[in-house]
């Protein structure tokens, strides 16, 4: 509230977008060299990237100390949280290959175990945990990857880039709210989109299990959805995620006895919106003609909107992925969350009053950037997975009610300003933003009447630094959001979610005639997240789970021509996790040019895994 109140008297000063010839300082500033070439600088972002991932697969033998080993790579989290000492089963679902896999995803029918496979119904368990285990080795780019079932997106992941000698990763999801979807035969859709030919030739050989927990006295089944709704584009043998710019539309029908609904969107930028929180304002490129730079700004807000109103707005997690900024960075620790893309839930609830008729409405999904009209460039993945609690009233009864507050601006209130040296040698950005959203409805179930509340409050701020033709870039970005959904009848939260994401990035690419040098430091990259799930979802009523991980890390790659190029890289990562129920977990872990050099464990969870200490297979 008080950001939007500065924000609103700063505007009243200044325009909304404007220029001035400043000088600003900085504490990264690189030294020019005379001698350093800028011809490269206008490089296609396609080549730059080749390039990049050339250099790091051939400089990965030396900066990877045990060669005739693949490299076993991970991302830090806590173990799942499974009952203790009861009954479990594992099943396969599917082992496949991934070469040229454009277009072309694993499809498999899945039939959930019966009773005697298992030893327990299924459909009981206190705890679902799916298991993807990925292998690779040649020259890749990472690639992203979406699992569905029933058509509902349940896992977006995203690969680790492969080495000479291969790379192997193991990583674990609790997908126990997915529950509704593991009772019942449907079709289960893995799709990883992959190229290999003379320059890519590495190819991701996945193998994907399930494991269900039978539930215990400590441990009982927890509450799910009665159903859960695919917003995705329901193709029976092709993708599952909706593409924006483009028809990200899906209409469907919702109960007319709905009492809660809960939309979980997945949203991750890719092309020319992979690292859109290092794009420049469109006005800043004429300062930096040759340095190819990608433009329409940093600043994105997904946008929900149901028969074309704005009902929800979202704000996606800043994904590095393992080739962002520079691949030595990502070996063996992978970038925040890249193997696990984290979602954020918008609560619909308000709105049954006006969905809760029989027929079928329109969900609608967009991207607010800032291009002209705000738009943004190619593209954008979405899905929804709407989770639907129905009242238990017999017969059902018709849901109905009133909308009766809804405080949704079209666009958040943005300041943005370009600052460029009086010789135009070095330019710098500012992106300020502040969104308040408020929703207030009176909903009328079989069972009675409540009075509910959904608001969000954001604030964004993205600064960028550019110097030597714009191949030094420094962004320094923090996204703050709090979501509140309240029962006003019982005067209770029902949900909430507070996050912050922190990012500070420096790359330097050094373009001389005989080599090329590129280096990258993340001096803070966060996930800071405090989120209490609907008790509808398996969530503890007043209790939130708190998850806290932090990276610092630089790294370097010199390609000199007629030589091999070489590399080296270190990454430091903080984890911390307390969970609903009171569980703990801490972990602290360095590495350097591929080996984890130190890594502590602590907290009640900890003695739930077994890692192996230096990272990788014994």
């Amino acid at each position: 509230m008080r950001l939007c109140c500065l924000l609103l008297a700063f505007a009243g000063t200044l325009t909304a977008a404007f220029e001035l010839p400043a000088d600003p300082q900085h504490p990264f500033l690189p030294v020019h060299n005379p001698h350093q070439s800028t011809g490269s600088a206008g490089l296609k972002l396609e080549d730059k990237r080749l390039w990049l991932r050339q250099a790091a697969f051939n400089g990965g033998e030396e900066q990877y100390e045990k060669p005739g080993k693949p490299l076993r790579n991970l991302q830090v989290q806590h173990p799942p949280i499974v009952p203790v000492g009861g009954r479990k089963c594992t099943f396969e679902l599917l082992k496949h290959d991934f070469a040229n896999s454009y277009y072309q995803p694993a499809i498999v029918d899945y039939v959930s175990p019966s009773s005697e496979e298992c030893g327990f119904l299924t459909e009981d368990s206190a705890s679902i945990v799916l298991n993807l285990t990925v292998t690779s080795n040649g020259t890749q780019f990472d690639r992203l990857a979406s699992l569905s079932l029933a058509h509902v997106e349940i896992w977006r992941t995203s690969t680790a880039e492969p080495i000479k000698n291969g790379i192997i990763w193991t990583h674990e999801k609790d997908v126990t709210r997915f529950a509704p979807l593991f009772a019942k035969p449907c079709r289960l859709i893995f799709e990883l989109n992959n190229i290999v030919n003379e320059h890519y030739t590495g190819t991701f050989s996945t193998t994907l299990s399930v494991t269900f927990y039978a539930p215990t006295a400590d441990s009982p089944r927890p509450r799910s959805a009665d159903l859960i709704l695919p917003l995705t584009t329901l193709s029976k043998t092709g993708s599952q995620m909706l593409v924006y710019p483009g028809d990200a539309n899906v209409h469907v029908e919702i109960p007319v006895n709905t009492a809660e609904a809960w939309l979980e969107v997945v949203a991750t930028g890719a092309a020319e919106e992979e690292f859109y929180y290092t794009n420049l304002l469109d006005r800043g490129k004429k300062y930096l003609p040759d340095a190819g730079l990608i433009g329409k700004g940093p600043y994105r807000e997904v946008q929900v909107r149901i028969d074309g109103l704005l009902a929800g707005i979202i704000y996606p997690f800043p994904v590095m992925y393992t080739g962002g900024a520079n691949p030595l960075l990502w070996r063996p620790l992978a970038s925040l969350r890249a193997f696990d893309i984290p979602s954020v839930f918008v609560d619909v609830t308000p709105y049954l009053p006006l969905l809760c008729d029989g027929k079928q409405h329109r969900f609608g999904f967009s991207v607010l950037g800032q291009g002209k009209d705000g738009s943004v460039n190619d593209n954008w993945f979405i899905t929804g997975a709407l989770h639907v609690v129905l009242d238990k009233t017999e017969p059902p009864v018709r849901t109905t009610g009133r909308l009766l507050l809804h405080q949704i601006p079209p666009s958040p209130l943005i300041f943005s300003g370009i600052f460029p040296s009086i010789d135009n040698s070095t330019l710098k950005t500012v992106v300020k933003a502040a969104r308040e959203v408020k929703v207030v409805s009176r909903v009328v179930t079989g069972s009675g009447s409540r009075l509910v509340r959904a608001s969000t409050v954001a604030s964004f701020g993205n600064e960028q630094y550019y110097a030597d033709n714009g191949t030094f870039q420094h962004v320094v970005q923090d996204i703050q959001v709090a979501q509140t959904s309240e029962d006003l009848s019982l005067h209770r939260y029902t949900y909430r979610d507070v996050y912050s994401f922190p990012l500070d990035l420096t790359t330097n690419y050094t373009l001389f005639e005989s080599d090329h040098r590129f280096a990258a430091w993340v001096d803070d990259y966060g996930y800071d997240r405090a989120r209490m799930l609907p008790e509808a979802l398996g969530g503890v009523v007043g209790r939130a789970t708190l998850t806290r991980s932090s990276q610092r890390g630089e790294a370097e790659i010199t390609a000199r021509k007629g030589r091999r190029s070489t590399g080296w890289g270190e990454m430091s990562e903080t984890y911390e996790f307390v969970g609903a129920r009171g569980e703990t977990y801490k972990e602290e872990i360095r590495a350097v040019n591929a080996s984890i050099v130190s890594r502590k464990r602590s907290g009640s969870l900890a003695s739930r895994v077994d890692f192996e200490v230096d990272g990788r297979p014994g």
